[in-house]
C-alpha cells in the first residue's frame, strides 16, 4: 500500500503558479520573485529580459528555491518579462510556467556626494532615510549612492524587524506599511497625527503623538514682548491669552482603534518652564501659536514599563511610568535656563534633542541637536553631539561614549543616530554650510572614526529626517519547500502532486531569505483521515538561514490525506503562506 500526503495549497491565494512580483510597477531594483514550488522539480530556472522573446537576458541563473531576490541585474525605468520553469534531477527541464511582465518606476532622490574612507569597518546592510524638502518622499540606498527604493511617503521609524512606520501617501494618518507600499495599518480616521514618531508596542497595540491639545497660556516677556503687543496682547507673562501647544502621547487599539491610554503633557508639566533662548517665542509670532514642548520621540521599554520621551523645545527627556503616566524623571538643563527646577543629569547641558532610545544594555543613546549649546555650553559654535548615556538610580548620568560634529554638520533640526551590530553609530544629521542645509549620513567606529560619509550633492532646498541602517529589504520574504513532492499515481492509477509517506513522516524546510531573524508561527493539520495530530507551534530562523520542520504520523488508514501547513513570521503577518 502506498500512503500520499495530498497538499490543499503551496501558497494562499496564489492567481497562477508564478507569485511576485503581482504589481505592474516597482518602487525597487532589488526585485524579489517567488513561484510556487512545482513537482519532482529539484531546482528552477528564472529568465528575466526586457523584451517577451527573451532575446536579451537580464538575469539566467538556477536556484534551488522558490524565491530569488535579484539585487544586480536590474536598473530604475525599465521593463521587465520574466518566467520560471523546473529542473529535475537527471537534468532535463519542464515546460515554463507562466511568463509575466512588469515595470520598475524611476528614480526619485536627489544625487548624493559619497566617500567611503574605510570599506573594511563599514557594516554591511542599506541606507534608508527619509526626507520632507524639497518633496516629499523616502529610499533607500547603498553604500555608494546607488538608490535601492524609493516611495513619495514618509519613514519615521523602522524597528529590529524590518517594520516600517510613518504618514504613507494615500492616507492622512500614521501607518504601518511594508516595502510594497501595502498599508498594513494606519490611525483613526481625522485624528491629527503628529508626523515624528509611530511605533508598534510589545503589545501589538501602536502608539503616536497627536496634535490636538491646546491650552490657553500667558506670553513671558523678551524681546518679542512690543511684537506680540502690536498686535493686541499684553505679553505681560501673567495674562492667560496665548494658544500653547502640548503633543498628546496616544496608544490605541491594533483591531478596534480605540484609544487604550493616553498622556497630556499639561496634566504633568507646569507652564512656568518653557525655552527662553532657542527662538521659539519668535516662532509663536509667525505660527500664531506657541509649540511649547515640540515632543519629536519617544522609546517603550516592555520590561520596565516604562515610556522616554524627548521634547525638544523644553531640552528635557522625561521618564513616564506606563501603568500610572507619572513622571519619574525629567533630565534636562540647570535651573536658571528656566526648563525645570529639579531635572537629573544637568551637567550634560544637551539642547533641542531627538531620536531618544533605550539600548539592550540600559543606556540611552539619542542625538543632541545643541542648538543652544553656546549658551549652555559655552562652545564656541553650535555644536551636535551624539550622546550615549547610563541613568543611574535615576538620579545622575555617566557619558559611555560622546562624538561632537564638526561646524558644518551642526544639526538645527532633525536628526538621528543608531548603534549597529558591528559596534559603529549609523548618524544623520541637517547640517549647515552657512546658510543652507548639508544633509549628511555618517557611519562613525567607537573609536571615532569615520568610515563612510554621503551628503546631498548640490542641492540647497534639502531636508531630511532620520535614517536607519537596514540589512535588506523584503523583510518578509522566505520560502516553504515540501520534501519529496511528487507527480504519483494512486492504486487506482489516479495521478496526484503529493507526497508519499514512506517513514511516516511529512517533512519541510522553511528558508529566511531576509537579513532579518524572524519568529514564524506554524500550524499543521490534517484534514481529512487524522493520519496526524494538529500541531501549532513557533520557530525561529535566523536571516539567510533554514530551518526543518517534520511531523510524525501516528496513525495511518486509507491511501490518501489532506493536509494543510500553515506558516506567517510574527511580525510580517500579511506575507502568512497555506
Amino acid at each position: 500500500m502506498r500512503y500520499l500526503l495530498i497538499i490543499l495549497s503551496l501558497v494562499s491565494l496564489a492567481f497562477s503558479d508564478l507569485l511576485k512580483p503581482n504589481t505592474e510597477t516597482l518602487r525597487t531594483i532589488h526585485i524579489l520573485f517567488e513561484w510556487e514550488q512545482e513537482p519532482d522539480a529539484s531546482s528552477y530556472n528564472i529568465q528575466a529580459s526586457n523584451s517577451n522573446s527573451f532575446n536579451n537576458l537580464y538575469i539566467n541563473t538556477n536556484t534551488s528555491s522558490t524565491v530569488h531576490i535579484e539585487k544586480n541585474a536590474f536598473n530604475w525605468n525599465n521593463n521587465v518579462y520574466w518566467r520560471v520553469r523546473p529542473i529535475y534531477s537527471n537534468g532535463s527541464t519542464g515546460d515554463w510556467i507562466d511568463t509575466r511582465y512588469f515595470s520598475i518606476g524611476n528614480s526619485i532622490l536627489g544625487n548624493l556626494n559619497v566617500d567611503i574612507y574605510n570599506d573594511d569597518l563599514i557594516e554591511d546592510g542599506l541606507v534608508m532615510y527619509s526626507q520632507f524638502a524639497p518633496y516629499l518622499a523616502s529610499g533607500v540606498i547603498d553604500k555608494y549612492g546607488n538608490e535601492i527604493w524609493n516611495t513619495q511617503s514618509y519613514v519615521n521609524h523602522i524597528n529590529e524587524f524590518g517594520q516600517v512606520y510613518g504618514m504613507h501617501f494615500e492616507t492622512e494618518g500614521g501607518d504601518q506599511f511594508n516595502y510594497d507600499q501595502d498599508i498594513i495599518w494606519t490611525t483613526p480616521i481625522g485624528t491629527p497625527i503628529d508626523a515624528h514618531e509611530i511605533k508598534q508596542l510589545p503589545n501589538g497595540n501602536y502608539m503616536a503623538f497627536t496634535l490636538d491639545v491646546f491650552r490657553s497660556g500667558p506670553i513671558p516677556e523678551g524681546p518679542w514682548t512690543t511684537y506680540f503687543q502690536d498686535l493686541g496682547y499684553a505679553a505681560d507673562g501673567v495674562t492667560n491669552e496665548f494658544p500653547w501647544l502640548g503633543l498628546r502621547l496616544v496608544e490605541w487599539d491594533q483591531e478596534t482603534k480605540e484609544e487604550v491610554w493616553t498622556w497630556d503633557p499639561f496634566d504633568h508639566f507646569t507652564m512656568d518652564d518653557y525655552d527662553l533662548y532657542g527662538g521659539v517665542w519668535w516662532g509663536a509670532y509667525f505660527n500664531g501659536y506657541f509649540d511649547w514642548l515640540h515632543s519629536n520621540a519617544f522609546h517603550f521599554d516592555g520590561e520596565e514599563e516604562v515610556i522616554y520621551v524627548s521634547h525638544r523645545h523644553l531640552s528635557r527627556i522625561t521618564k513616564i511610568d506606563y501603568q500610572t503616566g507619572e513622571v519619574i524623571w525629567n533630565m534636562g538643563l540647570p535651573a536658571e535656563y528656566n526648563t525645570g527646577d529639579n531635572n537629573i543629569c544637568t551637567d550634560l547641558r544637551f539642547s533641542f534633542q531627538h531620536n531618544i532610545q533605550l539600548l539592550d544594555d540600559g543606556t540611552l543613546l539619542f542625538f543632541d541637536n545643541g542648538n543652544i549649546s553656546p549658551v549652555v555650553n559655552e562652545d564656541e559654535y553650535p555644536t551636535t553631539r551624539i550622546r550615549r548615556i547610563r541613568v543611574i538610580d535615576d538620579s545622575y548620568c555617566e557619558t559611555v561614549w560622546q562624538y561632537d560634529l564638526p561646524e558644518n554638520l551642526f544639526g538645527l533640526g532633525m536628526g538621528s543616530v543608531q548603534l549597529l551590530n558591528n559596534g559603529n553609530y549609523s548618524i544623520y544629521t541637517y547640517g549647515t554650510e552657512g546658510e543652507y542645509s548639508n544633509c549628511t549620513l555618517l557611519e562613525v567606529t567607537p573609536d571615532k572614526e569615520m568610515v563612510w560619509k554621503a551628503s546631498a550633492e548640490n542641492n540647497e532646498e534639502s531636508a531630511w529626517y532620520r535614517s536607519y541602517k537596514i540589512p535588506s529589504i523584503h523583510p518578509n520574504a522566505f520560502s516553504v519547500i515540501a520534501d519529496d513532492y511528487q507527480s504519483l499515481e494512486n492504486n487506482d492509477g489516479e495521478s496526484l502532486d503529493a507526497i508519499e509517506l514512506i517513514d511516516g513522516t511529512a517533512k519541510f524546510s522553511i528558508t529566511n531569505h531576509s537579513g532579518y531573524d524572524h519568529v514564524y508561527k506554524y500550524k499543521f493539520r490534517d484534514l481529512d483521515n487524522n493520519w496526524f495530530e494538529e500541531v501549532e507551534s513557533a520557530i525561529s530562523v535566523p536571516a539567510y538561514q533554514s530551518i526543518n520542520l517534520s511531523f510524525e504520523a501516528i496513525q495511518i488508514s486509507g491511501e490518501n490525506s489532506n493536509i494543510i501547513l500553515s506558516i506567517w513570521p510574527t511580525r510580517h503577518l500579511y506575507a502568512r503562506k497555506d
